[in-house]
């Protein structure tokens, strides 16, 4: 399964984003109507996260959190993986447990990749603005050892 990032409105016209898990955009579509939803907007994270250098702003793909939110999910989630608990079930955990919703989202559409046989590391990449080169290099090298 992938992540897909959605804009919908719901019955009161009130707007809403976020990312849902499907096997396709027709997919996600249907999950929001079935939440009362109307989708607006429905696109795969890798494919909106490669076209923002195209002149596209969508704030979910530029998330940029602070160096402590940041210490807390690193930390978070190498408690959960040194428990023995599986990489894609912690990152579940943390992605449930934070507060912004940005974050939250992050985390899935990390999960997603990782879920569809990615690295961690890779997954990361997906948001170069919040896990930079080194930090992904050094998740790659403890995924390798």
């Amino acid at each position: 399964m992938a992540a897909f990032a959605f804009k919908a409105v719901n019955a009161r016209g009130k707007n809403t984003n976020g990312v849902l898990e499907g096997d396709n955009a027709r997919q996600v579509r249907q999950q929001l109507r079935e939440k009362g939803l109307i989708p607006l907007e429905v696109e795969q994270v890798a494919e909106r996260a490669q076209s923002e250098g195209k002149g596209l702003s969508f704030s979910l793909f530029k998330p940029r959190i602070s160096a402590s939110d940041l210490a807390l999910l690193t930390r978070q989630l190498a408690t959960l993986v040194e428990s023995a608990l599986p990489v894609e079930e912690a990152l579940l955990a943390v992605a449930e447990q934070c507060e912004k919703n940005r974050q939250k989202n992050m985390m899935m559409a990390v999960r997603s990749k990782v879920v569809e046989g990615h690295g961690l590391a890779d997954a990361l990449g997906q948001f170069p603005s919040v896990f930079d080169e080194l930090y992904r290099a050094m998740v790659a090298a403890g995924e390798k050892s």
